[in-house]
């Protein structure tokens, strides 16, 4: 009888195996000896048994089953046993008795024993191997903990998560060119992936062969890290009041992040950035200084192009072309410099946000823009059929605009030409339309004060003559507004009631 206390106790508590995941395995791996010994395992039965301080399953017997013959029935040694040498073993014993040989696993051959032990390492290896993968599994998308252990050739780093035998990989990709990394210390990672088995995902993202085992790839640089580190400052954000709409990162410079929430009584940017920014100081910490922008999403892309600039504060955001999504920032001179940011950073990162095609100009640079495009809409017309330009010319009716009947086209109120065409680009094609926006909302559309004033002064205009009354001269029979004292033509004088 072998005693395996040890080895059983060991497996259990280092190797954090189950104990019938263990005499499992010990079961296979004496019946895999004895079956390459005697070339079958079909008589063959392992045992457990208590050890001498009474714990259960540690020790273990080997047992070979033969059946009892006549000597000259006898004719094979490892399935059957002779009556007189069974005789030796039993005091009562007949032909057709079935014995239970025990066995010393000790005489086994050296090769058995070998490949046994072999099979049984693999199926340790194999075990820890899932149970690895699993603990991985389970912290991919997540936030770790973990310390820089080793630095490799190719500048990636191994970095220790406390997980058996494993070490998960910190590539350079994953690297924030802003940050320098020293052996033992401990940082914060992002888990992006883990993968396990004969194939793993490539840096090129390409399936690839390899040894078995687990992959675990860490980063510092992408835009979930920085997500992971917000989702764990901001308790709104785990319960859900606010949510990140989008967030863009260039690593190491900047970071812009889309807040909104349903609830009105809660400031979606107020919250995530913290009483006197001390909640997004301390993300900010964490990525050495990178800065972040913590911006308002709106439905509207204008209104969220716009708030995507920050920390530039733009005039009016104009449409150029909504089917390939380009628009034009419009800023003060002394704000160009901050839409752009320093090698186009915070443009480029605006753009991300909202998906959109932003160019940023100023007041000047735009009115040359529009000149440019008038200029070319007119060369375009040169090259047109006369038919085409006199169709593209003809003033679409209500139907086609889509207003109701009754309701004033803008068009018809004397506008330049311009004011119409971005009246339009809001989606505002009627008076009435107009009047159904307040000066706020109208401003966060892209309109300036003094434009909201010349549409409404217009309207205004256009209603009073509308309205107004006249009378005629009952001396001279001159046409006269209503409320005129005293004719001009004839000197005849009025009163009225």
């Amino acid at each position: 009888m072998l005693d395996l206390t040890e080895e059983i106790s060991s497996m259990i508590t280092d190797r954090r195996m189950d104990e019938e995941k263990v005499l499992s395995l010990i079961r296979d791996m004496l019946v895999s000896a004895y079956k390459r010994k005697f070339g079958t395992d079909e008589n063959v039965i392992v045992r457990f048994f208590p050890n001498d301080r009474g714990e259960e399953n540690r020790q273990v017997e080997i047992y070979s089953v033969k059946e009892v013959v006549n000597e000259e029935d006898w004719y094979d040694s490892v399935k059957q046993i002779p009556l007189d040498e069974a005789e030796k073993l039993v005091d009562e014993v007949e032909p057709g008795d079935q014995l239970e040989i025990p066995l010393n696993p000790r005489s086994f051959e050296y090769s058995a024993v070998q490949s046994a032990k072999q099979r049984s390492q693999q199926v340790v290896k194999e075990y820890n191997t899932d149970r690895v993968y699993v603990d991985a599994k389970a912290m991919e998308g997540k936030l770790v903990i973990g310390e820089i252990k080793k630095k490799l050739r190719n500048d990636d780093y191994l970095v220790n998560l406390n997980l058996e035998d494993t070490d998960a990989i910190f590539p350079i990709r994953g690297q924030s060119p802003r940050e320098t990394y020293e052996i033992t210390e401990k940082l914060k990672f992002f888990v992006e992936k883990v993968d396990k088995g004969d194939e793993a995902r490539g840096r090129d993202g390409a399936m690839k062969k390899r040894k078995g085992g687990v992959r675990i790839l860490l980063t510092r640089a992408s835009k979930e890290f920085v997500k992971a580190l917000i989702e764990n400052e901001v308790p709104e954000i785990s319960s859900g009041d606010v949510e990140i709409k989008a967030i863009a990162r260039h690593a190491g410079v900047r970071t812009k992040v889309a807040v909104d929430t349903r609830k009105s009584d809660i400031d979606p940017v107020g919250s995530t950035v913290g009483k006197a920014g001390t909640r997004i100081q301390t993300v900010m910490t964490e990525c050495e200084g990178e800065k972040i922008d913590v911006v308002r999403y709106s439905d509207d892309p204008l209104v969220f192009i716009a708030n995507s600039l920050i920390p530039a504060q733009v005039r009016r955001v104009v449409t150029i072309d909504p089917s390939t999504k380009h628009v034009v920032a419009i800023v003060d001179d002394s704000q160009l410099g901050i839409a752009i940011g320093q090698g186009g950073v915070n443009v480029k990162l605006a753009k991300a946000l909202c998906d959109w095609n932003i160019e940023v100009k100023t007041q000047e640079q735009f009115n040359e823009m529009e000149e440019t495009m008038e200029i070319y809409r007119n060369v375009d017309s040169l090259f047109k059929p006369e038919e085409q330009a006199e169709t593209e010319e003809a003033p679409l009716t209500n139907d086609e605009i889509g207003i109701d009947p009754d309701d004033t086209p803008i068009t018809d109120v004397g506008l330049d030409d311009s004011l119409v065409r971005k009246l339009h680009d809001v989606d505002i094609w009627s008076i009435q339309e107009f009047f159904e926006y307040s000066d706020e909302e109208l401003r966060d559309k892209g309109l300036s004060d003094s434009e909201i004033e010349t549409v409404r002064n217009s309207v205004e205009v256009t209603e009073e003559d509308a309205d107004e009354e006249t009378f005629e001269c009952p001396i001279c029979h001159a046409v006269l507004p209503a409320g005129t004292e005293v004719c001009p033509s004839c000197g005849a004088e009025f009163e009225f009631e």
